[in-house]
């Protein structure tokens, strides 16, 4: 008996430290992508670190581009400079967008941006706390050789958002479970992510 235990609390000390792994693996992860992406914009970081106004036409440029949207934002917040961000893309939309291509470009995700992506509908919250914000649905590719170009056009969800108040660069419920686009009607992609992301998030 003294032996099966033995066996057994080894199994769980495992399994725990596989789950820490994981947990710790996921987060720095993440955060190397995420200055991956955040090395893209490093002539507006550096002025920014150095105390001047980056170039306007720099802050153009990153803000039209979806990769370097949302980092842009969150640095241009950092330094309390938001009012220089291009007003142009300066939406829900285009942040909605920039958030989830930030969320595809995590390694445990497609680990780099969509090669093509179309923002599909906007559909309010269905339920909860977030019943007066709404989703973004997107559709979005990618092209050989990357392991998911088979699969076509994939549905992504950003938000919930909250359209009255400013555009924001990430929301709780931004996700794609990577499946086709057409394997479900537009708002079910967005229920299905709503139930599975925040309401589990909420319980």
């Amino acid at each position: 008996m003294k032996l099966v235990l033995i066996i057994v609390g080894s199994l769980a000390a495992l399994v725990l430290l596989f789950v820490i792994w994981s947990i710790y693996h996921a987060v720095a992860g993440g955060r190397r992508a995420y200055l991956r992406l955040a090395a893209r914009i490093a002539p507006v970081v550096t002025a920014l670190a150095a105390g001047r106004d980056p170039d306007p036409h720099d802050l153009v440029a990153y803000a039209r581009d979806r990769v370097t949207r949302k980092v842009l934002y969150d640095a241009l917040e950092f330094h309390k400079k938001l009012q220089l961000f291009p007003k142009e893309f300066f939406t829900h939309e285009a942040l909605a967008e920039a958030d989830l291509v930030a969320w595809l470009c995590h390694p445990n995700e497609l680990g780099s941006p969509p090669d093509d992506m179309e923002q599909t509908m906007r559909m309010q919250a269905p339920s909860g706390q977030h019943a007066s914000s709404y989703y973004f649905l997107f559709k979005y590719k990618m092209m050989p050789p990357h392991w998911a170009a088979k699969d076509g056009w994939m549905a992504g969800v950003a938000g919930p958002y909250d359209l009255k108040a400013d555009p924001v660069s990430s929301a709780p419920g931004t996700f794609s479970r990577f499946e086709a686009y057409d394997s479900r009607k537009p708002e079910e992609h967005v229920l299905v992510t709503h139930r599975l992301v925040v309401e589990r998030k909420a319980s």
